[in-house]
């Protein structure tokens, strides 16, 4: 009986290993997702608590504290669907929905200061921020059609922000405010720092309304032409600096994709062997050797793995130490070249079934492969010559069979 309880405490210790691993493949950009789509949420209920009038009653001539009022609740809405969307990115480890959700959640931080809502939603906002900030390098992934829609949105969102803010504070300009058009020709020249001076701020409400949507509106701009634009730039510059750093064409090679120990020594075996193969490493690891092949990005970016000649590649190694990541290496790679083999690592063995799902060709585990050849040699069983450069010593005698 306690040989019994021994052999499967192992086993079950094992399964609870591989089911912590598996959750720790959501952490921690499901977490910080999920707070954040969750103070989105709020924020535009709690727009929801303010008096709805009709559009036609929203007249530059309103009572000055109530187009505050509305202004504010308007902000909030914005702010929340802003926070929902960027959340839905910080569920795919997004660069480009990081920076917003910071700005946002600066923004959002403001607001609450403005208000004097001194209570649990500036506490919120203020541990989201003190939460994000150093998670920055869990949020690396480059994706140009999320970089292009949460980019577009921010702007709009925020000339929405600067178009209705300064025609419900229409009265407090000179000269007034009285239409949309008005408002959003001022929104333009505000955010483009232009300064015509035709129209004015002249009340503390206004001025401080310019002086937020200046800063918030800047931000934006700036956040997006770095997430749209930032990867490509990058691409050429490095281009100029280093003409003779460029590949000989790519076709019928080997993709390796992933970082850690596997994926390190792969590498060396394939250059041994002289095969070619691009290898894609992360900005966490060493720097590339363009000489090898190697190319700097996000593996599970379409970009990234058209650079490394996706089209045209025979094979794709996916050899991360994260079966998630390995999926959607696995994915895009299928999606990008159908007729590409894909070899998947797996590092737990319930992750071969989820690998297969991806549409992965052939799925490896090495550490159950490397657990079965130990089990064989510590029963005195022979391996390949091939692997015999791999042991150092005698083997152990051939152990009696158990009965």
């Amino acid at each position: 009986m306690t040989r019994e309880k021994m052999v499967s405490n192992p086993a079950r210790s094992g399964r609870w290993r591989r089911f912590i691993r598996w959750l720790w493949g959501f952490w921690p950009h499901w977490p910080v997702a999920a707070a954040v789509i969750a103070g989105g949420l709020t924020n535009v209920l709690r727009s929801f608590n303010a008096e709805l009038l009709p559009f036609s009653q929203l007249s530059p001539f309103l009572g000055l504290e109530k187009s505050i009022a509305i202004l504010s609740n308007s902000t909030q809405a914005i702010l929340g669907v802003g926070l929902v969307l960027v959340g839905f990115g910080l569920l795919r480890r997004l660069a480009a929905a990081w920076s917003f959700t910071v700005i946002l959640l600066l923004i959002t931080l403001g607001v609450n200061v403005v208000q004097q809502h001194w209570g649990k939603w500036i506490i919120y906002s203020a541990l989201m921020l003190l939460v994000m900030i150093p998670l920055r390098h869990n949020f690396s992934r480059q994706t140009r059609i999320a970089n292009y829609t949460i980019s577009l949105t921010s702007i709009f969102s925020i000339l929405a922000y600067g178009t209705f803010g300064s025609y419900l504070l229409g009265t407090g300009f000179h000269p007034a405010v009285h239409d949309l058009t008005t408002s959003f020709y001022f929104t333009i020249v505000t955010l483009s720092t232009v300064g015509y001076g035709d129209i004015s701020p002249v009340t503390p409400e206004t001025r401080l309304f310019v002086v937020s949507l200046l800063i918030v509106g800047l931000s934006v701009f700036a956040t997006a032409i770095a997430s749209v634009l930032g990867p490509a730039i990058t691409t050429k510059l490095g281009h100029i600096l280093n003409p003779k750093g460029g590949r000989m064409k790519l076709e019928k090679h080997i993709i390796l994709a992933g970082e850690g120990s596997i994926a390190a020594n792969t590498a060396i075996e394939l250059s041994d062997r002289k095969l070619s193969f691009v290898r894609i490493l992360n900005r966490s690891e060493d720097a590339p050797d363009p000489e090898k092949g190697d190319i700097t990005g996000d593996p599970t970016d379409e970009a990234v793995q058209l650079n490394a000649g996706i089209k045209k590649a025979a094979m794709v190694i996916a050899a991360g130490d994260n079966d998630g990541e390995n999926a959607f290496i696995t994915l895009l790679a299928k999606d990008l070249n159908p007729e590409v083999r894909v070899l998947a690592v797996a590092n737990a063995i319930n992750a071969i079934g989820r690998l297969k799902l991806a549409r992965a060709d052939l799925v490896f585990a090495p550490t159950a492969v490397g657990s079965r050849l130990l089990a064989d040699l510590a029963e005195g069983d022979r391996i390949s010559d091939e692997f015999r450069d791999l042991l150092e010593g005698e083997g152990f005698a051939k152990s009696p069979k158990k009965e």
